[in-house]
C-alpha cells in the first residue's frame, strides 16, 4: 500500500499548517515501498478527556453479531470496535429525524491472538513472523495495525473486511463513560494513515482501472 510523494496539499485539508502536512507526509513515506527503514508508529495516539465520539476511536465490548462457520449461524458476542463512522454522522447534536445515520465499527483483535491461530492452523514460523512484518507495514488492504497504546499494552489489528453497524441510540450508555470504554484514540497521524487505508481497501484508485476497456 504505497502513498506516493505527489499532491500532499491536494490530499491533505487546508487547516494544517505547511508544517504538520509535512509531518504527516513524513511520516506516510515509510508506507511506499522504497521506504528502508523500520516503521516507527510513535506518536500513534492522542489524549483524550472529551465526552463524545471521535472516528478512529478504539472502545471495548462492542455487542455484535458473530458468525459460527460451524453451524452458519449468527450468535450474539462482543468485541473491541474501531469507530469508522465519521465524527458527524454519529455526534448527537446533530439531530436526524428523517435520516438518522448509525455507526459503523471495525472488529479489534489482539494482533497475537490472531499469530496464535495462524500457528495452530499450521503454518510456519517463518509464515507467521513475514505476516506480521507485513501487517505491521499495512501491506494488507483488509488489515489496520494498532501498535501498543503504552509499553504494557497489546498490537491489535482492525478487521476492515468484517464491519459492522450498531445503532446510535444504543451509543448513549458508552457516552455515560466514555473515557472507561476507550481504550485509545488516534491522533493526527493515526487518523490520516486510518484514512488512506479505508480508500485504498475499498477503492484502490492508484491501479487505475479502466471500466471501460
Amino acid at each position: 500500500m504505497a502513498f506516493g510523494d505527489e499532491h500532499w496539499n491536494i490530499l491533505l485539508p487546508s487547516y494544517l499548517t505547511d508544517e504538520n502536512k509535512g509531518r504527516l507526509q513524513d511520516a506516510l513515506k515509510q508506507f511506499h515501498s522504497s521506504y528502508t527503514n523500520e516503521i516507527s508508529y510513535d506518536n500513534f495516539y492522542k489524549n483524550y478527556g472529551y465526552e463524545y465520539l471521535l472516528q478512529g476511536d478504539i472502545l471495548l465490548e462492542i455487542r455484535t453479531a458473530n458468525w459460527n462457520q460451524d453451524t452458519a449461524l449468527y450468535e450474539k458476542g462482543y468485541v473491541d470496535g474501531l469507530v469508522l463512522s465519521n465524527t458527524c454522522d454519529i455526534s448527537f447534536e446533530n439531530n436526524r429525524n428523517v435520516n438518522p445515520k448509525q455507526c459503523l465499527f471495525a472488529p479489534v483483535l489482539k494482533l497475537d491472538d490472531y499469530l496464535n491461530d495462524l500457528s495452530v492452523e499450521g503454518y510456519t514460523e517463518q509464515k507467521v513472523a513475514d505476516f506480521k512484518k507485513n501487517v505491521i507495514a499495512q501491506v494488507y488492504t483488509n488489515l489496520f495495525y494498532l501498535p501498543k497504546v503504552n509499553q504494557d499494552d497489546v498490537e491489535r489489528i482492525a478487521l476492515l473486511d468484517r464491519m459492522f453497524w450498531f445503532p446510535i441510540d444504543e451509543l448513549k450508555p458508552i457516552l455515560e463513560n466514555v473515557n472507561e470504554e476507550r481504550i485509545a484514540s488516534l491522533n493526527q497521524f493515526g487518523f490520516y494513515l486510518l484514512a488512506f487505508k479505508l480508500s485504498y481497501h475499498f477503492c484502490r484508485l492508484p491501479e487505475q482501472c479502466d471500466r471501460e476497456a
